[in-house]
C-alpha cells in the first residue's frame, strides 16, 4: 500500500467495513466527521502524490508510481461499491460511502487529467463508473437501433453488426472493462450518433475505418462485398482493376493512430489490404496458369485457398478442439491437417503443411487461446440469432 493512500485504506478496510459492528451505532456527528476527514484526506493525498512525482526524476519510476496509486484507488472504489450493495443498508451509512467514493473518484480524475501520459488505460475501470457508463450506452443503443431502422435498407446490415457489438459489450463487460475498452465504445457510439453518420453505408465506413473497427463480423462483411463485386465482373482484368480501386479507396480513408476495437487483432486496413492482395495474386497466378496450361490440363484443378485471420497456433487450436469434440470422428490430427491445412492462408503464410501445424502446438499461448475462445463465442451468439 503506498504511503500516500494508507489513511484512506485504513478508513475503508476497518472503520467503514460492513463487518464493523460499531459502524451502525455511530451518531450522525461522527459520520459527518468521517466525511470531513475524508475530504481533508483528499487534499493531503494530492500534496503527497505531487511530492512523490517530483521525487522520481525517471519517467519509468513516475509511470510505476502513478500505476500503483491508480490501481489502489480503483480497488478502494470497488470495495465501497460492493459495500453499497449490501441488503438493508442504512441510508446514513450509504451517504458516507457515497461521499468517500466521490473523494476517491476526484483523486483518480486528478491523476488522469494532470498525469495522463503515465495513466494506465489498460487498467480496469472502477465498477461504479463502468455500471453508469454501460447504462448510458444502453440508452444510446436504443437511439442507434431506431436511427438505423429509419434510414435506408442499405445501412441495415452494417448497422446490425454495430448493434451486436454494443449489445455484447454491455452484457459481457458489466463487471469488468479497461479504460481503453470503455473509451473506445463511448467514442464510437457518440460518433455514430452524430448527425449524418448513419445516413449511408459510406459515411458509416468512414467512421469505422477512422476508429480502426477491426471486428471479425465487419471484416467478414467487407470480404463478402468484395467477393460479390469480383464475381459480378466477367474477366480477370476487370476483377483486378475493381479490387485495386476498392483498395485505393480504403487506403485513402484516415485512421486514428494507436486506436482499435481489438488490440489482439491486426488493424482493419491491414486485414482488408492483405485479403485484396491475396485475391489479386491468385487471379494473376491463375491467369498465368491458364495461358501456360496444355489442353489436357483443367483450370478447375488450380489450388483454392481460404484466407483466415488466425495465426498458426490458433489454426492448430481450432483443429484440435474440433477433433477432440467429436467433429470428425473418422479422422486423426494428421489426416485432418493434410486435408485442410494446404487450403488455408493467413497474413504470413499461404498453405500449411501437416508438420508446420503440428509444430504450432508449441506456440500455443494465453493470447492464442483467448482469440480462439472469443471467435467461438461469436459463433455461438450468431447461432442463437439464426
Amino acid at each position: 500500500m503506498p504511503f500516500t493512500l494508507e489513511n484512506w485504506n485504513a478508513l475503508i478496510n476497518t472503520t467503514l467495513h460492513p463487518a464493523n459492528e460499531n459502524l451502525l451505532s455511530l451518531p450522525d456527528e461522527s459520520l459527518q466527521i468521517i466525511i470531513q476527514q475524508s475530504k481533508e484526506e483528499e487534499d493531503k493525498v494530492r500534496t503527497l502524490f505531487l511530492e512523490g512525482i517530483l521525487e522520481r526524476p525517471k519517467v519509468k519510476d513516475k509511470q510505476q508510481y502513478v500505476k500503483l496509486n491508480q490501481t489502489m484507488l480503483i480497488r478502494m472504489l470497488d470495495k465501497l461499491y460492493y459495500y453499497r450493495q449490501k441488503k438493508n443498508l442504512n441510508n446514513k451509512i450509504s451517504q458516507v460511502y457515497d461521499a468517500v467514493s466521490h473523494h476517491l473518484e476526484s483523486m483518480l480524475d486528478f491523476i488522469e487529467d494532470f498525469f495522463g501520459n503515465y495513466f494506465n488505460r489498460n487498467e480496469k475501470v472502477p465498477t461504479a463508473y463502468l455500471m453508469a457508463s454501460v447504462k448510458e450506452l444502453c440508452r444510446q443503443l436504443e437511439i442507434l437501433k431506431k436511427t438505423v431502422l429509419a434510414n435506408d435498407s442499405s445501412v441495415h446490415a452494417v448497422g446490425n453488426i454495430l448493434i451486436n457489438n454494443f449489445n455484447s459489450f454491455c452484457i459481457e463487460k458489466k463487471t469488468s472493462a479497461t479504460y481503453n475498452e470503455l473509451i473506445y465504445q463511448k467514442d464510437l457510439m457518440n460518433q455514430l450518433l452524430t448527425d449524418g453518420t448513419l445516413v449511408s453505408e459510406n459515411s458509416i465506413k468512414e467512421v469505422l475505418f477512422y476508429f480502426n473497427y477491426n471486428d471479425d463480423d465487419y471484416i467478414a462483411y467487407l470480404y463478402e462485398k468484395l467477393k460479390t463485386l469480383a464475381q459480378s465482373l466477367h474477366n480477370k482484368r476487370e476483377k483486378i482493376a475493381a479490387l485495386r480501386f476498392e483498395q485505393k479507396n480504403c487506403n485513402q480513408l484516415p485512421t486514428r493512430l494507436n486506436y482499435s476495437l481489438s488490440s489482439g487483432m491486426p488493424p482493419l486496413k491491414e486485414q482488408v489490404n492483405h485479403w485484396i492482395e491475396e485475391e489479386i495474386k491468385f487471379l494473376e497466378l491463375d491467369s498465368v496458369a491458364m495461358r501456360e496450361s496444355t489442353p489436357a490440363q483443367s483450370p478447375e484443378k488450380a489450388e483454392t485457398y481460404v484466407h483466415v485471420p488466425f495465426k498458426g497456433s490458433e489454426i492448430y487450436l481450432l483443429h484440435k478442439s474440433f477433433l477432440d469434440s467429436g467433429g470428425a470422428s473418422g479422422e486423426t490430427y494428421k489426416s485432418l491437417f493434410e486435408k485442410t491445412g494446404v487450403h488455408l492462408t493467413n497474413k504470413n503464410q499461404k498453405g500449411f503443411s501437416t508438420e508446420s501445424l503440428q509444430k504450432c502446438s508449441d506456440k500455443v499461448d494465453y493470447e492464442a487461446k483467448e482469440n480462439v475462445k472469443r471467435f467461438l463465442q461469436k459463433m455461438i451468439r450468431n447461432i442463437d440469432s439464426y
